[in-house]
């Protein structure tokens, strides 16, 4: 029996092995979403997928803020 086995590793190990090529993501880009800069509103830099990207800081960066800032400010 151990022949035989060998012989099926060997086999496998032999030929190439083709991983199937994943679906495309059924994900859309909304560009119109995406408003131009503003010299009146503050922004804050975010890696994304092509480097740096500018991100306004709305009311709720403003709260994860604060919320980052009382959670660190009185450990349990």
């Amino acid at each position: 029996m151990r022949p035989l086995r060998l012989s099926l590793l060997l086999k496998r190990l032999r030929g190439p092995r083709v991983h199937p090529k994943p679906l495309p993501a059924l994900v859309r880009a909304y560009p119109e979403v995406r408003t131009p800069l503003s010299l009146n509103l503050p922004y804050y830099a975010a890696r994304g997928e092509r480097g740096y990207v500018l991100l306004p800081w709305d009311r709720y960066m403003a709260e994860v803020e604060t919320a980052l800032a009382e959670t660190t400010q009185n450990p349990p």
